[in-house]
Formats: structure tokens, C-alpha cells, sequence
């Protein structure tokens, strides 16, 4: 079967497609899934770049996102049956509860538990949530992480409800589905963005309010004076060290910090974070049950991701540096 692999995870340069061997029989509750599509975060840059760790003898399938349809089950199966369309969980490990430190909890496509840019795949099935029947395999593989992530971020940690608001960034996966999210629990959004065009697309999503922080540096202040000087009552901090400071001021004493994303590096806010009177909350992902509860309200509301654009199987380099470019508004998605 075809299979995406890096031996080296030197980079985007260091993927290679290969012919591997499909796997073998079905061991106790396990799945045989044809895979479908997939779609890509930034993680998995992250990934292919060693930033991971090196790779193992049999080297790294990248990818943790990806949905496909039940082609075989074990005997002992009773969750999923043939024919089911399915999306793969992130982290293998973490079905409910808090989370717990394991060794899948880097989660797919890390050095540990390979990723899905394969043609056929194997897993337990505990790893697998039914995709709602409204969603194409593409819309489905959107959620596994960015989509759970979102999830989690605005209601795990404490309930969100009606008329509270939230501050998200950009518009990458996990700050549109989070817009969207956002709205079908009733709250207001205030959301940043790069430029007049992302922000008057954002607009059009449902966004309440839009700030462009090219234009607006100090979006931290324009938030405070959107909420009568207050705050909001989330922040969702997607950007990492270059964004965490003006996220913590931009919420409201009482109010939580989720820190999702580390795209400009990690953060060192140990002050403002003891000083703000803000609860942090780091998400990692999230569990099964959260994946499920999820896909019941995208189910009921007929919510449907954004796919900014799809490649094919063959052209995942090219997918990826697209994401690497920035350019992208909600996600990308790879077809089998």
C-alpha cells in the first residue's frame, strides 16, 4: 500500500512515498480501515521537522488527522461494524476523564504512534468515533485535532455559556471551528486577524466582532474597550510567545486562558500569569468523550468545517508547505 514516510524528519524534503506492506490479520478488537482523507495541522510540520524527536528503524508516518470507511472487524467488535465511515482519535490513549501522561499521548503521527497517510490502517476500536452523516470524509478528518481542540478549549475546563464571549486568533483550524463552535453556544466572538479581506471573511462566519493586528498592534486595548473595559470571559491563544501576554490582558480577572497553540515558540509569562488573576488551562487535544460530544452538537446544528482547499494523496509536500505559508483560512485537507 502507499504509505508517506520520513527517516529522518529533517523536514517537508525528507517525505518520501513508499510501497509497504498492508497490515496482517486483525488481533482482538481491532479495525481494518480504508483510509479516505486526512487533513494537516501545524504539529505536523512539527513533526517532519524533528521537533519530536528522531524517528525510529522503521521511521515516521506523519499526519494524526484522518477518516475512512470499516472494511473488516474483529469477531469480538461490537462499538462499529463494516461500512461505518469513521474518524481516527488523535490520542489513542485518552478516552474520558483528565488527562493522563501515557505513551500514545503525543498523539498520531509522532515518533510513537504512527500517523494516517496511509492507504489501510489498523487500530483498536476504541480509537474510532462515527463521522455525522451530513460530512463529507474530508469535513470529517478536519476535526480530530483542531476541531476537539476547539471544543475542549471553550467548554472542558468550565462551562460556556449564552452571551459570555471569547477571543480567538486567526484563522487557521482551530480558530474557525472555534468561531463556529463559539456561536452555537450563544456566546460572542471577538476574533483577530492578519488583514481587512480575513477579517471581513471571518465577519461573514458569524464573527461579532474582528480586529486586524496589523493594523491594530495593541489589539489587547481594542478587546478591553469592545467589553467595556472588562475583558472577555475565554481567550483562546493560538500564537504562543508573541501572543500570550496581550491574550492574558485582554481577559477578564476570573475569567481562563486556553493555551492551544505555539506558533511563534513557547511562552515565559510566569509573572503576568501570576499577577492577571486569569485560570490557564494548557489543552492538549482532548479525549474520546470529548470528540463525541462534539460531533453530537456539529451533528444537530448540520455544522460543517471549513476546507480551504484539498490536495492529493501524492501531494502532501505540497499541502504542507501551503500550511507553512500561512495562507490558508480554516483547513486543508488531503484525499485518498
Amino acid at each position: 500500500m502507499k504509505t508517506f514516510l520520513t527517516r529522518t524528519a529533517s523536514g517537508i524534503a525528507s517525505l518520501a512515498l513508499e510501497d509497504c506492506p498492508t497490515p496482517g490479520a486483525l488481533g482482538a478488537g481491532q479495525v481494518r480501515i480504508a483510509m479516505r482523507a486526512a487533513s494537516i495541522n501545524y504539529r505536523d510540520l512539527m513533526a517532519v521537522t524533528g521537533q519530536f524527536g528522531p524517528p525510529g528503524p522503521e521511521g515516521l508516518i506523519p499526519c494524526s488527522d484522518g477518516a475512512g470507511e470499516i472494511i473488516e472487524v474483529a469477531s469480538d467488535v461490537r462499538r462499529v461494524k463494516v461500512g461505518d465511515r469513521v474518524v481516527l482519535t488523535q490520542n489513542p490513549d485518552w478516552i474520558g476523564g483528565p488527562w493522563r501522561a501515557s505513551s500514545g499521548a503525543m498523539g498520531r503521527g509522532s515518533v510513537i504512534v504512527p500517523g494516517v497517510m496511509c492507504e489501510e490502517m489498523v487500530v483498536h476500536n476504541s480509537e474510532v468515533v462515527l463521522l455525522p452523516a451530513h460530512l463529507s470524509f474530508t469535513e470529517g478528518a478536519a476535526l480530530p485535532c483542531a476541531g476537539v481542540t476547539a471544543w475542549h478549549a471553550l467548554c472542558a475546563p468550565a462551562p460556556l455559556y449564552p452571551g459570555m464571549t471569547v477571543l480567538l486568533q486567526g484563522a487557521g483550524g482551530v480558530s474557525v471551528l472555534g468561531l463556529q463552535l463559539a456561536k452555537l453556544f450563544g456566546a460572542r466572538a471577538i476574533v483577530t486577524s492578519s488583514s481587512a479581506e480575513r477579517c471581513a471573511r471571518l465577519k461573514a462566519l458569524g464573527a461579532d466582532e474582528v480586529i486586524d493586528y496589523r493594523a491594530v498592534p495593541e489589539w489587547d486595548k481594542k478587546v478591553l474597550a469592545l467589553t467595556a473595559g472588562q475583558g472577555v470571559d475565554v481567550g483562546i491563544d493560538i500564537g504562543g510567545a508573541a501572543t500570550i501576554d496581550r491574550t492574558i490582558a485582554a481577559t477578564r480577572k476570573g475569567g481562563r486562558v486556553a493555551l492551544v497553540g505555539l506558533l511563534t515558540g513557547w511562552p515565559n509569562t510566569a509573572s503576568a500569569i501570576f499577577s492577571s488573576g486569569v485560570d490557564i488551562h494548557p489543552i492538549k487535544v482532548g479525549s474520546r468523550d470529548d470528540f463525541e460530544a462534539m460531533n453530537r452538537a456539529i451533528d444537530f446544528h448540520k455544522v460543517k468545517p471549513v476546507i480551504d482547499r484539498q490536495f492529493s494523496f501524492e501531494q502532501l509536500p505540497e499541502a504542507l508547505s501551503y500550511l507553512q505559508s500561512g495562507k490558508h483560512f480554516g483547513k486543508i485537507a488531503i484525499t485518498f
